[in-house]
């Protein structure tokens, strides 16, 4: 996948987002771009508002790397706002990378 095969989902009403092993974000969808104030890519979760929450979020990307298969799960981030996230993990090709990519919407 390029990044010119992600551009729909800057139409779509829930975060998608593509990591690389080490857990940097490559890219991002515009609804997740929006609901931060900050650029996310190059970025680990470590390093951005939803740090508290950053562990539990690798180990889960981790998890879908060793195994290559999907994972659908719940998240929840405290910041930077409060959100209970339904999760799709899974790997694939991104730029010639092998990749984490994620799908989430926000559940209440």
């Amino acid at each position: 996948m390029q990044t010119k095969d992600l551009e729909i989902f800057n139409e779509m009403p829930f975060f998608f987002w593509v990591k690389d092993e080490d857990g940097r974000y490559l890219w991002v969808n515009k609804a997740l771009a929006d609901m931060v104030t900050e650029d996310i890519v190059g970025k680990k979760d470590s390093e951005l508002p939803w740090v508290h929450d950053a562990d539990k979020l690798r180990e889960h990307d981790l998890k879908v790397l060793e195994t290559g298969k999907p994972a659908f799960l719940h998240e929840y981030v405290a910041e930077p706002h409060k959100a209970n996230l339904s999760v799709c993990k899974f790997v694939a090709d991104f730029e010639g990378k092998r990749c984490a990519f994620g799908v989430s919407f926000v559940i209440e």
